[in-house]
This record gives structure tokens, C-alpha cells and sequence, in this order.
């Protein structure tokens, strides 16, 4: 992923998942209605949602991995 450091590739990784799950916590706590649907349908909706979503992540967690690892190695240059 040509990252600056292993270190720095680990600490963004902890950064992203942190303000994933920060950013996940009201949806978490609001939760979802009950909607009477046939199998079938909700099938095919949780099929559409969580499968683009399954292709299209990977790509989002790649890109911002290496936004907050270039950040990161800003800040350590900076330092110098």
C-alpha cells in the first residue's frame, strides 16, 4: 500500500477503525424499526446494501488508510 512505516501503517489502522466505530455508536444506539417484509424482498435488499457495500469499502478503507498514514508522517516530519 506503499505506506511510510509499518508503524505508522498499524496507527492508522487503529485511528480508522476508532472513528469508524465512534462515527457506528448513534446508529448502534437508535437502532431499526420492524417492517413486516417477505423473505424474498429483504433478501434482495440486504443483497443490494450489503454487497455493494462489501465491494465498494475495501476500496474506501485502502484510500483512508493512506490519508491518515500520510498525515501521520506529516506530523513526524514536521517534528524534525
Amino acid at each position: 500500500m506503499r505506506l511510510a512505516t509499518p508503524q505508522s501503517a498499524i496507527l492508522s489502522a487503529v485511528i480508522f477503525n476508532a472513528l469508524i466505530i465512534i462515527a457506528l455508536i448513534p446508529l448502534a444506539l437508535r437502532g431499526v424499526r420492524y417492517r413486516p417484509v417477505g423473505a424474498a424482498a429483504l433478501l434482495r435488499q440486504n443483497l443490494l446494501i450489503y454487497g455493494l457495500g462489501g465491494v465498494v469499502a475495501p476500496f474506501y478503507r485502502h484510500q483512508a488508510d493512506r490519508y491518515v498514514d500520510h498525515l501521520l508522517a506529516f506530523r513526524v516530519r514536521m517534528r524534525r
